[in-house]
């Protein structure tokens, strides 16, 4: 095959017969045999092989064991035709375990031949189909993924349990059965036909006592004669008793079935099954988009659209270039990410430089207006240096804490405050008497 393959499915403790056999029986204890390859369950594999962990919350082991702990303690509240209640065990037959397979198209013996060449390609197809599982689960899910290479082809289970779920529910993962129970609960009308009302059987008859013991011998055969013509007619009419039920059964079944299907016949289609197959056949559409595709496997196989074997095969071809160009697509993807982070990068360092020179700009102007007040003032005395130390009137705020120095000061700050000492220790030198020396635009001779 080279098309996609995924099966899901949920089991009880309760063993259930498989549609179609004779005498193959599914349980929740056989699946997790199976899946560990325990000889009791793998009579279908010739010659048993190793068993790959490939992910989840636990082992095969400890999932068992848990989802044994869990059932223990487990109960279920059931009402009564009256109305009332009580408490019980969870039935065997409820569904707690849930199940997918997950088959690759590649045969197992040419995976073993040859590891190097399609490891990547079995690898890609894992972590894909275990991405869209953990996708599609809720974060509470307990669960593990192991893989097989001792069957015809390349494949792995997962295996769940629902533990935040008061009784355990495994179908609430199931998305047939979710979407069909979903649909059930908002009709007005049940769809489920009821089966015609059992004829109540006769009971057998209680077997004769024993006689009372004797030591007499004469007694004892007259005891044993007594006995076997009671046991004979005990048996007789217990044979009677079984015919009578038989016929009655007979009878009901064939009344039974015409009436269900009269009534399938008067209801027509099911909504639930509708609703089952649709989202089944949604979660195959999903899987391809997610897996399937990427990985260059086709949605169905020949069967579905009666293909010929050429015609296949040149779907088959089509699937794995597309496949290729996906991959090429998502390199591209990634490259055009990079470089898209390496611009928004220059972009962001390029914005921190402007803020920062604009920043700088600012402080250089608010320095420079501080400078030209304080030469205005002590120009016509308003301002003094007083013993190096400069005081004047409304000084501006950019002079205010140009000398309470920080542990971290900007280039400019630090000019400035060196430019104000300087100033304050020349005009304290000159005696409040500022002279400027005009200097001529003129070349010297």
């Amino acid at each position: 095959m080279a098309y996609q393959f995924i099966h899901i499915e949920t089991y009880s403790r309760a063993q259930t017969k498989v549609k179609g056999t004779d005498n193959h029986f599914n349980s929740a204890a056989q699946v997790f045999g199976e899946a560990r390859r325990v000889p009791k369950y793998s009579g279908h594999v010739d010659e048993v092989g190793k068993v790959y962990r490939l992910g989840g919350t636990h082992s095969v082991s400890q999932l068992e064991a848990r989802h044994t702990a869990l059932l223990k303690d487990l109960t279920e509240t059931v009402t009564r035709k009256d109305g009332s209640t009580y408490e019980r065990k969870l039935r065997k037959d409820a569904a707690t375990l849930y199940t997918e397979i997950h088959s690759h198209p590649l045969p197992t013996s040419t995976f073993l031949a040859d590891k190097k060449t399609h490891g990547p390609e079995i690898q890609k197809w894992i972590k894909l189909a275990l991405e869209d599982f953990q996708a599609r689960m809720t974060e509470e899910i307990e669960w593990t993924a192991v893989m097989h290479v001792d069957e015809s082809h390349v494949h792995f289970h997962i295996l769940a349990i629902n533990p935040k779920d008061p009784k355990l529910d495994a179908n609430k993962h199931h998305t047939g059965k979710a979407a069909a129970a979903k649909l059930r609960h908002t009709l007005d009308v049940p769809t489920a036909i009821t089966a015609l009302p059992k004829p109540e059987l006769q009971k057998r008859p209680r077997k004769p006592k024993q006689p009372r013991p004797s030591k007499n011998r004469e007694t004892q055969r007259k005891n044993k004669i007594k006995r076997e013509a009671q046991l004979a007619k005990w048996e007789k009419e217990c044979r009677e008793v079984e015919a009578h039920n038989a016929t009655l059964l007979a009878n009901w079944n064939t009344a039974n079935s015409a009436h269900l299907k009269s009534a399938r016949k008067q209801r027509g289609a099911i909504p639930e099954k509708d609703a089952y197959t649709a989202a089944m056949k949604a979660l195959q559409d999903r899987y391809y988009e997610a897996v399937g595709k990427p990985c260059g496997l086709l949605r169905d196989g020949p069967k579905a659209e009666r293909l010929s074997t050429v015609e296949y095969g040149v779907r088959q071809k089509n699937a794995q270039r597309l496949a290729a160009d996906i991959e090429t697509i998502e390199r591209d993807r990634e490259r055009v990410d990079q470089e898209i982070d390496m611009v928004e990068d220059i972009k962001a360092c390029h914005a921190n430089s402007l803020t920062d020179l604009s920043q700088k700009q600012a402080e250089f102007d608010d320095g420079l207006d501080a400078m030209e007040t304080l030469i205005t003032q002590l120009e016509t005395g308003e301002a003094i240096v007083l013993n190096g130390a400069i005081q004047m009137q409304k000084p501006p705020r950019f002079l205010k804490h140009l000398f309470r120095k920080k542990a971290h000061e900007s280039r400019t700050v630090g000019l400035f405050r060196r430019l104000c000492k300087l100033i304050a220790q020349r005009v304290d030198n000159g005696r409040n008497v500022v002279e400027i020396t005009p200097v001529s635009d003129e070349p010297e001779l």
